[in-house]
């Protein structure tokens, strides 16, 4: 039987020119900003809100290059997938890319696919922690895409929550511990996306989720490494998961750190929080500081043991659900 599998991520504007309506996909989402107004008191909010940010965010992504690097990463993250999926006597996937908030569009691709006659349909979130957030909010699309059961129940799955998968640990360690030994720093910081702190109290795992890879990591790392973990990207006044990257660089740089490894942890593929954020931003503020080496390590974007890590968890639940 024909297999689409849809590898699907945050995404982000392709020119500048976009960027406020992609801000404007983006905070309409309940799952992102859950402020109670009526239907068109909230658009006209989110229409206001996006055009006060777009300014400093347009900003951000000329430094970066004038669109973000992660569609077009993640286009080859697919093809990749695709290829290591139909060896060893496989055939018959094939793999899309898909995203949340701009093109190509999850509704778009999930159109083609039903076009294209397949008849079962596995969905990989890009998040590796779950979150409502991120995945919750994935999920909610697809059960609204599916709700005349398009895909009857058992033609369909998603893979919503990988962070703890041996692959994707490793994937990360051998990238970390090359750095290291590159460097000889001792310090390293893993810098997570935050979330707001209500999300956590009403039960979202997303922190369990990261503190579990973060101690697996450890365990693979050399003894002497002294781990930071901090949380980035916070968004208005409300309580976030802390500490705050910004604030442990300070903390680090009045404790007399002057070596700091930056990993982006959680994030798969390149983009303006790890590029502008960690690599320009954070780097600026450690330096002022007084750290006086700061590096940031890549994303994972097209690392093969990741891509294994992804073809590992796609064949285990081919073949627990349709074999």
């Amino acid at each position: 039987m024909k297999t689409a599998v849809i590898i699907s991520n945050m995404g982000g504007p392709h020119e500048l020119d976009a960027v406020e309506c992609y801000l404007y996909n983006i905070f309409m989402d309940p799952d992102i900003i859950d402020i109670p107004l009526p239907g068109f008191l909230r658009r006209k909010f989110i229409a206001w809100f996006a055009k006060k940010r777009a300014p400093e965010s347009t900003e951000i992504y000329r430094k970066i290059g004038g669109k973000t690097p992660l569609t077009d990463i993640t286009y080859k993250q697919a093809e990749l997938l695709e290829s290591k999926l139909n060896t060893n006597g496989n055939s018959g996937f094939k793999v899309f890319a898909a995203m949340r908030y701009w093109y190509p569009f999850v509704e778009e691709v999930w159109e083609k696919i039903i076009k294209e006659g397949y008849e079962q349909l596995i969905i990989v979130t890009l998040y590796p922690y779950y979150s409502t957030t991120t995945t919750g909010s994935l999920v909610s699309l697809i059960n609204r895409l599916n709700k005349d059961k398009t895909f009857p129940d058992e033609n369909i799955t998603i893979i919503d929550r990988y962070g703890a998968h041996p692959l994707f640990i490793k994937a990360m360690v051998e990238r970390i511990n090359k750095e290291l030994n590159d460097t000889g720093y001792k310090n390293l910081m893993l810098s997570a996306h935050s979330i707001p702190m209500k999300r956590i109290k009403k039960g979202d795992p997303y922190r369990d989720e990261i503190e579990r890879s973060v101690k697996l990591i450890q365990k693979q790392l050399p003894n002497d490494i002294k781990v930071h973990l901090c949380y980035q990207s916070k968004v208005g006044p409300i309580e976030w998961l802390s500490p705050q990257t910004d604030e442990m660089v300070v903390k680090l740089a009045e404790q007399g750190v002057k070596d700091l490894l930056v990993y982006p942890l959680g994030f798969v593929a390149d983009n303006s929080e790890t590029i502008y954020e960690i690599g320009m931003l954070y780097k600026d503020l450690a330096e002022q500081k007084g750290i006086t080496n700061f590096k940031r390590i890549d994303a994972l974007n097209t690392d093969p043991i990741f891509i294994d890590a992804l073809t590992d968890l796609i064949l285990t639940r081919y073949k627990e659900k349709f074999a």
